[in-house]
């Protein structure tokens, strides 16, 4: 059973090929076109790196699975898109509103998503005849993007995002092969729209930086006043339940955002300009927004703790799932045995749970424990020796090149670090990575500053040997992806002082010898030379760049950075004067 799963024409693009329900690859459009998020485009380029890689044409595809639910748009969307658009007679629309329900209603129509497809492959010159298509329920993709790659038997999911179809917040409970959704909450009651809001509203972009939100909570304090304001926009009644006024956000007058409202900006005052100084009034929206939502998001799970047959188990998943300090509150709930975050927990997972959830459909067994993120791209060593010879590039073969990184991280050196297939997922886990020394002082501003381009209060994460995990984090659980924050131990935080936030948590990458030995083996040998078994990881590209693919994009980035040397493959690359010891 072949299946090629797709998510398109709206965030984070992405397309997965899945055999008899075993991932074989999967890649995010935004990487192999260069274009960041995206968002819109249908993924022909990563449904052709996914056919390519398994030597296979449309031919050999028995279903595409599209992880969008586009027979509901048929009568079932419209309706309910006019029932909550008039829902208020008293307030009309935002004409601008309407303008874009209608184009949404539009875009997911069988029909449009049919030709999209049939363009998209005519576009990326991918061979063969397109098979029969099945549509899946959005939030139904993203709770099998989760449950079926945790490795539980039984489960409950939790699905948050802004929106999927109609529905905002779901809860699936998962047994065996079967999947049953037990809890919805629909348009407006969208904690992604809240969350989306607050990011325009202090300047940033929504769908894009809500990470940058998330990281400046910690610089916040509590505010009643605010509290108080923001709890007009999303409150909590009781744990489990909660409401949202989209009229703050999507459903209101708009004349300075896309998604916050006018309404929004008469509650809180001047919304911030991209570029203007962050106040500490900013700070303090960020913090009770990132405390809101996780009080919400801990009511949830306390709700799904008195379910029938709750095992302790909970998946996560939809594109709030990408706030790991969330997820680490969740994490920590006493009700909470185990949490499992995926690689993509955002839309792009859902081309991965469309897939998987119709390969159960016709039989095959979908369960596996995916535990790492290496399903895209990989370059033979001719590829990359090619690339540098073609990019003029001063480099050596090196046979022991994980020992020579650790040595130049010991000495303070930043390292591009490019092997293997390219990752899944927001987060780089030691295929395509920036790598540096976690316990030098001064280490996050120099990364943030020279080679990243960004703010200097945005936080770095460390990648920490499984064996090693208890000496440096608290609850050092199952955590693979840099989805979960943990409280650093205190012994920890001279260690780690470059990757740990102003709160003192950090979202690690525990890295295993089984799933990423070269990795691992990098990181054992730092740890001999430092005595810290962990490095600073951070992705490689530029300020809002798309992470790299191939390895010429790894020397223009390289090249373009403050970075002092880059380990592609078994080659040493250096700038031109520049000492590999110090």
């Amino acid at each position: 059973m072949i299946i090629l799963g797709i998510n398109g024409l709206g965030v984070s693009p992405a397309a997965c090929l899945c055999i008899d329900g075993r991932l074989v690859a999967m890649a995010e459009e935004e990487r192999l076109i260069r274009v960041k998020g995206a968002h819109g485009l249908m993924p022909g380029l990563a449904a052709r790196y996914c056919l390519e890689h398994a030597r296979m044409t449309l031919d050999d595809v028995d279903y595409i699975a599209f992880g969008w639910d586009a027979e509901r748009y048929r009568l079932q969307i419209p309706l309910f898109a006019a029932r909550t658009l008039f829902r208020r007679p008293s307030e009309l629309p935002d004409p601008g509103n309407a303008a874009r329900v209608v184009d949404q209603l539009l875009k997911y129509r069988p029909a449009a998503v049919m030709q999209a497809l049939h363009q998209m492959c005519h576009a990326a010159a991918i061979p063969g005849r397109l098979p029969p298509v099945e549509f899946v329920p959005h939030h139904l993709a993203h709770a099998a993007s989760a449950f079926y790659c945790s490795g539980f038997d039984q489960a409950h999911v939790l699905v948050v995002d802004g929106s999927g179809e109609h529905q905002c917040t779901t809860v699936y409970r998962g047994a065996g092969r079967s999947l049953h959704e037990v809890l919805s909450f629909t348009i407006p009651d969208s904690l992604g729209w809240f969350y989306q809001a607050v990011t325009e509203f202090l300047g940033f972009t929504p769908n894009r930086h809500e990470g940058k939100v998330m990281a400046l909570a910690s610089y916040g304090s509590p505010d009643p006043d605010l509290r108080e304001r923001l709890g007009r926009i999303i409150w909590s009644g009781y744990p489990g339940r909660y409401k949202h006024d989209g009229r703050y956000s999507y459903l209101g007058k708009h004349s300075r955002g896309t998604v916050f409202s006018e309404k929004m900006a008469r509650l809180l005052g001047a919304p911030r300009v991209a570029g203007e100084p962050i106040t500490g009034r900013h700070e303090n929206i960020a913090f009770m927004a990132q405390s809101i939502l996780e009080d919400i998001a801990g009511g949830l799970v306390a709700r799904i703790s008195t379910m029938d047959d709750y095992s302790g188990n909970l998946c996560v998943a939809g594109g709030v799932a990408l706030n790991c300090k969330m997820n680490g509150v969740l994490a920590a709930m006493e009700q909470v045995q185990d949490l499992y975050v995926p690689a993509a927990p955002n839309d792009a997972g859902t081309a991965l749970g469309a897939a998987l959830h119709l390969s159960n459909e016709r039989g095959a067994d979908p369960r596996r424990s995916l535990d790492h993120a290496y399903w895209g791209p990989e370059f033979s060593a001719r590829e990359i020796e090619d690339a540098l010879v073609r990019c003029g590039a001063r480099y050596r073969h090196d046979p022991n090149v994980e020992k020579t990184v650790a040595g130049l991280l010991a000495n303070g050196k930043i390292v591009g670090w490019y092997q293997g297939r390219m990752e899944i997922g927001a987060r780089a886990l030691g295929s395509r990575s920036i790598l540096a020394n976690p316990a030098e002082v001064g280490m996050k501003d120099r990364v943030n500053t020279r080679v990243k381009g960004r703010e200097r209060w945005r936080p770095f994460a460390p990648s920490i040997l499984r064996e090693k995990a208890p000496d440096y984090i608290e609850r050092s659980g199952r955590a693979p992806f840099m989805a979960t924050a943990f409280k650093a131990r205190r012994e920890a935080l001279g260690s780690l002082s470059a990757a740990v936030h102003v709160d003192e948590t950090t979202r690690p990458q525990i890295v295993t010898r089984e799933h990423s030995p070269k990795y691992w083996e990098l990181i054992r040998c730092f740890g001999e030379e430092t005595g810290t078994h962990a490095v600073l990881n951070t992705s490689f590209n530029a300020s809002e760049e798309p992470i790299v693919c191939t390895p010429e994009q790894a020397l223009r980035t390289f090249y373009a950075s403050g970075m002092d040397c880059l380990a592609v493959g078994g080659f040493l690359v250096t700038k031109q004067g520049e000492q590999e010891g110090g």
